[in-house]
């Protein structure tokens, strides 16, 4: 059982690996390119779960490796429907976990385009997105919380119009 990370009211800082992040260019290379598509595979691998991989980083400093997982939980069998998305930044070895609720049960901030915290998705989804974080971080990969993704990212600016970033803009996507 997860229990629930940092509130962001709580969070007066970021942590220094984000800090060292912020300021580092976008890698357009090919071989991020390169790792993020061995990333893929491993975790296909691992988690039998086809991904789609998504390397436009067009606004992005990112990649994202997603998937669509489905069920039914409860006594009522209510069905479920996630796109899980794994953003892996180009500015250091980051990630970020991204979960959408494709039914619009239980969206954070009013709108079906905000990410839900891990801590409110089904357990069998918890589960799951553990073992994906145990193979990234088994490569070297680091996570940012959901409880860092809108807190202000100190001297960055968005690339699309110029204004204050957070730290998932910053690191992993302006467009989702």
């Amino acid at each position: 059982m997860h229990g629930p990370g940092p509130s962001i009211a709580r969070m007066t800082s970021l942590p220094d690996f984000i800090l060292d992040a912020l300021p580092n260019p976008i890698d357009h290379s090919r071989d991020f390119s390169a790792a993020v598509i061995e990333l893929k595979q491993v975790l296909q691998a691992r988690l039998r779960t086809v991904f789609r991989l998504d390397q436009d980083m067009n606004y992005n400093p990112a990649q994202s490796l997603a998937c669509t997982l489905k069920d039914k939980v409860g006594l009522q069998k209510q069905p479920y429907e996630f796109d899980v998305r794994f953003y892996l930044s180009s500015k250091a070895p980051l990630f970020a976990v991204y979960c959408f609720d494709r039914q619009w049960g239980m969206t954070d901030r009013g709108d079906v385009n905000h990410p839900i915290a891990q801590e409110r998705l089904p357990e069998r989804i918890q589960a799951w997105t553990d073992k994906a974080k145990a193979v990234l971080i088994d490569k070297g990969w680091t996570e940012v919380e959901h409880a860092c993704f809108h807190l202000a990212a100190p001297g960055c600016s968005t690339q699309l119009d110029g204004l204050p970033a957070t730290v998932f803009e910053s690191l992993f996507a302006e467009i989702v």
